[in-house]
């Protein structure tokens, strides 16, 4: 009886078992689908290679992208002499191309005397077409003036000049426009160009002994001074990419101010004077001077100024744009971003100099955002570097105060006990010392230098003043050396001290 109940069920409804069948196999399948722990693309998107194919503006760079590859003693490595840009962007990127149409290539070959690729060996094409390619995705609206972020497959530099806007007239190099971008694929972006870019093939130092007739004199003085090393280097001795600014001399420049050779300076005032030549990093002209704006309350005053700190950390450059020369009031650029492969070179139209009332700017060091230690606060370890946030009580903290911005307070509980606030990229030479304080039951405190004292000690209570004291002037100080300062304010007298801002002013 019991198997034929259970046949009449089966017979009599069959879809039953068709539809758990059918269940069954959608459940499974669904699982196949969303279990799938694999990084890999499953469905292959649109990548930007497969759409350059198609694009009859750019068969001459698809053709070179095709053709591209390593040659020498790395492309001996598996699998890696087979392999062509053209695959590298037909993969999952991220990726940008700086694409330069037909006409850009039929202009390239004319000015090179070539008449098309074949003229090119499979990796010369690697290394131009190489340059062109960032491994990123950078949209127009993220190119910065000025080098990229972002380095091209050799560990170059491309540099775009977006001053004129950065959608369809953005100028990369120098000699080519890019008129068409934000391509978007599935593995990065296209940029189209009207100009071929040509790779930086020289170092710093290879370009200087490539053009004597310019250089001689200053090659004589960097070689005395040990440095035309570094420059013709592309790596240092721990295999790290250089990265060097030269602001350089030519010879006419040189001979108009008598200087001949430099054979009869000391050799370590010439190596110091090399040195302060060179910039770390491989930063545009573009980024030397910027606007701080002005704030009147503070005797902040509206400037387009900055310092450059040379490789001898000491020494630094002084770049004023609102000024009547653009360096240390007496100098300009007669040619500016040159490109090398491991820096770039300015040409200078008078030589540069170091005197000890060279111009510095003014610094507006806020408290609370910058690096500041406490040292004998209750409920808090020497050292500590994080006050905590809190409006209304605490004895190392920081809060937002309406009347005055965001505000730095600390409460020892014994004389001796100190905060010390790190300001950054002081120029060695004598500064006014002024703060923006609230006060309120304070106590006083000396502030140092190391163990030289700034001004006196000072009271921060201000009785029968306004609670908030605004650009209060508390001393000089002139300092020896360049760098980032420790300044340490020491109780003397036990209460807090509330503090917003140091000013410190230039004094000459």
């Amino acid at each position: 009886m019991k198997s034929n109940i259970n046949y009449s069920l089966y017979t009599q409804r069959p879809a039953i078992g068709v539809i758990v069948f059918a269940m069954l196999v959608l459940f499974i399948q669904g699982c196949k689908k969303n279990l799938n722990f694999s990084y890999q693309v499953q469905d292959r998107k649109v990548l930007m290679f497969d759409m350059l194919k198609t694009d009859s503006s750019m068969s001459i760079a698809v053709a070179a992208l095709q053709r591209a590859k390593k040659s020498g003693p790395d492309s001996t490595k598996t699998g890696q002499n087979s392999l062509t840009l053209a695959s590298t962007l037909d993969s999952y990127g991220p990726y940008t191309f700086f694409a330069p149409d037909n006409n850009a290539f039929r202009k390239y070959f004319a000015v090179r005397g070539k008449k098309g690729l074949e003229d090119f060996s499979d990796s010369a094409l690697y290394d131009l077409m190489n340059y062109h390619i960032l491994q990123t995705r950078l949209k127009a609206s993220g190119f910065i003036q000025g080098p990229q972020a972002t380095t091209t497959g050799a560990g170059d530099y491309l540099s775009i000049d977006i001053s004129k806007g950065y959608k369809t007239t953005a100028i990369a190099n120098g000699v080519a426009t890019i008129y068409q971008t934000d391509l978007e694929f599935y593995n990065g972006f296209v940029h189209k160009l009207d100009a071929v870019l040509d790779p930086p093939t020289l170092t710093i130092g290879e370009f200087l002994k490539n053009n004597p007739d310019k250089y001689s004199i200053l090659i004589g003085g960097l070689t005395r001074a040990g440095l035309m090393d570094t420059l013709s280097s592309l790596t240092n001795s721990s295999g790290v990419r250089v990265r060097l600014t030269l602001f350089a001399e030519t010879n006419d420049v040189l001979q108009k101010a008598g200087i001949q050779s430099f054979d009869g300076l000391p050799s370590d005032s010439l190596v110091r004077l090399m040195r302060d030549h060179l910039v770390p990093g491989q930063n545009a002209s573009s980024s030397y001077t910027h606007l701080t704006a002005a704030v009147p309350a503070l005797k902040i005053v509206q400037r387009w100024d900055s310092t450059l700190m040379t490789i001898d950390q000491q020494d630094y450059i002084y770049f004023d744009l609102a000024g009547l020369h653009l360096i240390d009031g007496s100098t300009d650029f007669t040619a500016s971003d040159i490109g090398a492969r491991n820096g770039i070179i300015n040409n200078l139209s008078v030589p540069l100099s170091f005197p000890s009332t060279k111009k510095r700017t003014q610094i507006y060091h806020t408290f609370w955002n910058e690096t500041n230690y406490c040292y004998g606060i209750p409920g808090f370890a020497n050292g500590n570097s994080t006050p905590v946030a809190n409006g209304s009580s605490g004895n190392w903290r920081y809060y937002f105060e309406s009347a005055a911005g965001n505000m730095l307070f600390m409460s020892p509980d014994g004389v001796n006990d100190s905060l010390v606030t790190v300001v950054r990229n002081i120029r060695k030479g004598k500064y006014q010392f002024a703060v923006n304080v609230k006060n309120g039951g304070r106590g006083t405190f000396q502030l140092y230098n190391g163990s030289d004292t700034i001004g006196p000690p000072v009271n921060y209570s201000f009785p029968g003043l306004p609670q908030f004291r605004q650009n209060y002037v508390i001393g000089t100080y002139n300092f020896l050396t360049s760098g980032n300062k420790r300044l340490n304010f020491v109780c003397t007298v036990v209460g807090g001290i509330d503090l917003e801002c140091l000013i410190l002013t230039p004094v000459y």
